[in-house]
């Protein structure tokens, strides 16, 4: 028994039914510039993701070294002068220059660190900030100065990589975040 198509319809439709290969080659060409452009875009996402987490921490951080600052005696503001902390990967204190904390510098990978400078009338600015001059705030006509008011600047890098090498000279200004702010002494009765 032999089967025979007679239809020259089915015929037609089968030499149809493919792609040809100039139909192929096109379609691959424009899929490969979209993968192409799509793997260009991973470093550049990376980075912005690695920035952002940066981000994130040293706010923390600035927030964690801000509400110590806050809770400590007004008056004894000054000895958080040039007080260094360092901080691990998530942003937990690992120690400061002055050895308080788990381990001392040196002993340990850090991956930020935190400076602190608390500014008094006539001192001068961190030369990560200008280097200028602070005469103190003054809310009166006779310029006398605030004794209420300190200004504090947090001062945090990520040195990841950089080691026991990093300094705070000009070198790594621009990988520095500076976070200015004022701590108020509280409890104080004002006369009018």
């Amino acid at each position: 028994m032999k089967l025979q198509i007679e239809s020259p319809d089915f015929a037609r439709s089968l030499k149809v039914a493919g792609f040809s290969l100039i139909e192929v080659t096109i379609a691959m060409a424009i899929a490969a510039v979209a993968v192409v452009t799509l793997l260009g875009m991973i470093p550049q996402g990376m980075n912005t993701m690695r920035d952002a987490g940066d981000e994130a921490i040293m706010a923390r951080i600035h927030q964690q070294v801000l509400n110590e600052l806050q809770v400590a005696d007004f008056d004894a503001l000054d000895t958080y002068d040039e007080l260094e902390v360092y901080f691990d990967a998530q942003g937990e204190e690992l120690g400061d220059n002055r050895g308080s904390g788990s381990q001392a510098k040196g002993t340990f990978e850090h991956i930020y660190s935190a400076r602190v400078s608390v500014l008094a009338a006539g001192e001068k600015l961190p030369d990560s900030v200008g280097g200028a001059g602070f005469g103190g705030y003054s809310f009166d006509k006779g310029g006398s100065q605030s004794k209420l008011l300190r200004p504090v600047l947090i001062e945090i890098v990520a040195i990841a990589g950089l080691g026991n090498e990093f300094d705070w000279s000009d070198k790594y200004s621009h990988l520095i975040q500076t976070y200015q702010t004022t701590v108020v002494k509280m409890g104080q009765a004002f006369s009018s």
